[in-house]
């Protein structure tokens, strides 16, 4: 069978919902039967499939009447007949192209497909239960479906700068080789093509190079989020957008289904057993709350929260509070036996008093006796008692830690005024942040009992690095610019992080940045362990990723 299709509504450039339809006829038919495609302009077969073809006068020209002359050369069996007839015999492989339902792991999400041509719903829909939701991730539906894959990808070819644009042409058939050698979803999509386009023409491509912006919207996943009666609640392109919108509607549930569990204003425990884990009724173990104690200042409450995380760190802040509440005071215990030596040492501290440095010190040590939050009564009961009775012992290493604390920042600040000249500024602005970094008011318990000899070392080395500085100015400039670029990184991935969400590795970058300095300036004061700026830069690394 010989068959001409008539090409000639083909748009320049981008398809539109005719032209598209004309594109995939022609490559369906290209497959099972000789075929030439009549085309008015060369351009149009930049979003053709690559066939005979024959160019031809446009379907507005006088000269229509003439086309039909020009056709009859080709001696084609038949001029028109139905999709169905045509490709028929390979009807199921369309079917398997534009598949009933997407799998995730688990999770079965039904798709739908609406031909609406510059609409926000063009192309396909993943229908996904708001249940669903917080489980569900975004990678692998960039690839969309089989039928629309090598549109996609010969749309992004499309999107790259021309200078590397034009060294990939005919874009549809280095898109279709690309595609022999993809399996999709194995990868995310623009790395596993940037990889094979380099493999197979020699063309890097940086990840800003893709042009996501001018892909049409079908060529893109729409996410319709529904409820149980599927109800649509939220749709659009962008998952972690519509977390966000559907989050208030999540939390709301989440509060009616543990409003009896929650407590505010609490000074002794009152809570029963605590659940661990609460699943919201319905979904099936996919939405949880976190019950967790929570440090309300003078008081103690309990409430769901949203991540084991976040479950994680209130739960110590209410547990060390609820403690505070419910033990002798280890500060006041310790103020009525302090020494008038001890008492001048700690007015050097920066807290508003000897008081409340004395208080800062008593956190610190409730903090590292108590261990893991514990559940239950009877368990706090325990820990309640292990702290009441070793809370003193405890302080009173705390405090002389902090002695030797502030005077080697003494030591220090002393070194500081010693420094004059305008070149030396730099190394004085950098020891004093680093002072302003290690004691502040609060640091005893935000540092933790386990490093506060650490802090003192680290001055130590800080106040050796000043009484060495004229010998070795020019060495020290230098690692002081190695020091500050990592610095800058960590405050980087920092500020892209959502707050409060960092911990493992990423949490002890400031502590191997102290080492650090400390093998940088001060090596006969010794660093602990072998911190190095590689090992800085993987754990950045892995983090902003």
């Amino acid at each position: 069978m010989r068959i001409v299709v008539d090409c000639r509504y083909v748009r320049i450039g981008q398809h539109d919902g005719i032209s598209r339809f004309t594109a995939g006829i022609v490559t369906e038919l290209g497959k099972r039967h000789p075929l030439t495609m009549l085309v008015s302009d060369h351009r149009q077969l930049d979003m053709l499939p690559p066939l005979p073809w024959q160019l031809v006068s446009s379907p507005t020209s006088p000269r229509e009447p003439l086309v039909a002359l020009q056709v009859r050369k080709l001696r084609p069996d038949l001029l028109t007949f139905t999709r169905e007839l045509l490709i028929n015999p390979a009807a199921a492989e369309d079917v398997r192209g534009r598949p009933d339902t997407w799998v995730q792991g688990e999770n079965e999400l039904k798709l739908s497909y609406r031909f609406e041509p510059g609409t926000a719903h063009d192309g396909v829909t993943v229908h996904v239960p708001l249940k669903t939701l917080p489980q569900l991730r975004s990678e692998g539906f960039e690839w969309l479906v089989p039928a629309l894959r090598a549109e996609l990808v010969t749309a992004l070819i499309r999107s790259l700068p021309k200078e590397l644009r034009k060294r990939l042409v005919p874009v549809p058939d280095v898109a279709a080789k690309v595609l022999e050698n993809l399996e999709p979803r194995k990868r995310p999509l623009l790395d596993a093509l940037a990889s094979e386009i380099e493999a197979q023409r020699g063309v890097r491509i940086a990840p800003a190079d893709w042009d996501l912006a001018r892909l049409p919207a079908y060529l893109k996943m729409t996410f319709s989020v529904e409820d149980e009666q599927g109800k649509r609640i939220a749709a659009g392109q962008d998952l972690s957008a519509l977390r966000e919108q559907v989050r208030p509607k999540l939390r709301a549930a989440l509060a009616a289904a543990t409003r009896k569990l929650e407590r505010t204003g609490q000074t002794k425990w009152t809570f029963g057993k605590i659940p661990k884990v609460v699943a919201l009724p319905g979904t099936g173990q996919s939405i949880r709350a976190y019950p967790s104690l929570v440090d309300e200042g003078t008081t103690v409450g309990l409430r769901a929260l949203e991540s084991p995380e976040a479950q994680r760190l209130n739960m110590r802040a209410g547990m060390r509070r609820l403690l505070t509440l419910t033990i002798p005071s280890p500060a006041r215990a310790y103020q009525a036996k302090l020494g008038n030596q001890a008492a001048l040492a700690l007015l050097e501290a920066p807290h508003a008093s000897v008081g409340a440095v004395l208080e800062d010190a008593s956190t610190a040590a409730i903090t590292a006796l108590m261990g893991e939050p514990v559940f239950d009564e009877a368990s706090f009961e325990q820990v309640r008692a292990h702290v009441a009775g070793h809370a003193q012992g405890v302080m009173a290493r705390i405090i002389a830690d902090v002695v030797r604390i502030l005077q080697a920042a003494r030591e220090v600040r002393r070194g500081l005024d010693s420094l004059h000249g305008a070149a030396l500024d730099p190394v004085r602005r950098d020891v004093a942040s680093q002072i302003g970094r290690l004691v502040f008011p609060g640091f005893i318990s935000a540092t933790g009992a386990r490093r506060l000899p650490d802090v003192e070392r680290y001055l130590r080395a800080a106040a050796w690095r000043l009484d060495r500085l004229t010998k070795n100015a020019a060495v020290d400039r230098d690692r002081m610019k190695a020091i500050h670029e990592l610095e800058d990184a960590h405050r980087r991935v920092l500020e892209e992080l959502p707050a409060g969400v960092f911990d493992g590795e990423l949490s002890e970058v400031p502590w191997l940045l102290e080492e650090l300095r400390v093998s940088y300036f001060a090596q006969a004061i010794g660093p602990k362990g072998q911190p190095s700026a590689k090992r800085i830069r993987r754990i950045l690394g892995d983090a902003a990723r």
